[in-house]
């Protein structure tokens, strides 16, 4: 008798897989040298862990029809949120993203993210011939986020939401003209976006072209993961054997680069794995989308669905040298409480639909 697996319980086994190779990886990325250093960071992953599986299952019983009307209400709080980072906001590296509230921090740039979602199902699902109305009002929304984010800068979550914008537009049943109105405009004032980049940033653009042309300034840490990635071959060097990761040579290997730490240890063949667990993972969310017939919960769902592919295709593909980098979290992987917590917050709003749609 084959035992059948339902779209939740097979997105369930992917996301434990996925919290278990997170902690093995972020174990080993904070080694150096053999010592474990910077165990906090470690122990607060885990908590940060069994907080998102509590919030997964309550958001998963949270009627999904509630959002409809949250969204306006949650948009506002999440800009408030956003001007006080601005204002009273803590300041990590050059970057001032977060909020500190007592014993954690906070980033609200991350609420953004299922703000966007809400307001852009609720305009989508109800399309209207006006232009104005249904993609002009929404996408101003959206920009009003992107501009307070990529003022704390946070080029990568900027990036995200208008990706959203786009993603959810062409496939709802909206008239596509209009996006591709937006688009062409958008490329036509490109070239006065760059005005608007920190030297950082349009240093990042440039060893992206070219990771020499800096080799120890910005283009260092690109350098350095390919380097790890192409030293892991095909099986890899084995847990805590990654001469780029265990000596510290290479940045951030714990939040943004978490990929190459993976690549280093276990190869060619333990990329391949990972792969297909975000492949299975979106496979069953494309499977649970047919079955909705709510336009609202449709939208709602491709929202969700395109917050993961967007991550894990942004995220690989700046390790892999093939985009720019950005600074954006591999999904269930890399540390941070925020980003972890919304996305099982949306797994669960996800899980709400199925269970609404059977």
């Amino acid at each position: 008798m084959k035992l059948k697996l339902t779209p939740v319980k097979t997105i369930i086994i992917c996301v434990i897989f996925l919290n278990i190779l997170s902690l093995m990886s972020l174990y080993s990325s904070l080694h150096q040298a053999g010592e474990f250093k910077e165990q906090a960071i470690f122990h607060k992953q885990i908590i940060w862990i069994v907080i998102s599986w509590a919030c997964l299952i309550i958001f998963s019983f949270i009627s999904y029809r509630f959002y409809f009307d949250l969204s306006f209400i949650l948009y506002g709080l999440n800009l408030v949120l956003l001007i006080f980072v601005i204002v009273f906001g803590k300041r990590i590296m050059g970057a001032q993203r977060w909020l500190d509230i007592g014993f954690f921090s906070f980033q609200p740039s991350e609420l953004s993210k299922i703000a966007v979602i809400f307001i852009l199902a609720r305009f989508f699902s109800h399309p209207e011939k006006s232009f104005l109305r249904v993609v002009l009002f929404p996408f101003a929304l959206v920009m009003i986020n992107v501009f307070l984010i990529f003022k704390q800068p946070d080029l990568g979550t900027a990036s995200i939401l208008l990706f959203l914008f786009f993603m959810l537009g062409f496939f709802s049943k909206v008239r596509k003209r209009y996006f591709i109105f937006l688009l062409i405009g958008g490329f036509l004032f490109s070239p006065l976006a760059g005005k608007f980049l920190k030297s950082y940033q349009r240093k990042r653009l440039t060893v992206f072209l070219n990771p020499n042309v800096d080799p120890l300034g910005a283009g260092y840490t690109i350098i350095q993961s390919k380097i790890a990635i192409g030293s892991g071959k095909i099986f890899g060097k084995g847990f805590l054997s990654g001469t780029q990761n265990q000596f510290n040579f290479l940045p951030e290997r714990h939040t943004d680069f978490i990929f190459t730490v993976i690549a280093e240890e276990w190869g060619l063949a333990g990329c391949l794995f990972l792969l297909s667990i975000y492949y299975l993972l979106l496979r069953k969310i494309s499977q649970g989308l047919s079955k909705i017939r709510d336009p609202f919960a449709q939208i709602l769902s491709l929202g969700i669905s395109s917050f993961f592919f967007l991550h894990i295709f942004i995220n690989i593909g700046m390790t892999l040298g093939i985009l720019p980098i950005v600074g954006l979290p591999l999904i269930f992987l890399s540390y941070g409480g925020s980003h972890l917590l919304i996305s099982f917050i949306l797994l669960g709003i996800f899980f709400n639909i199925c269970r609404s749609h059977k």
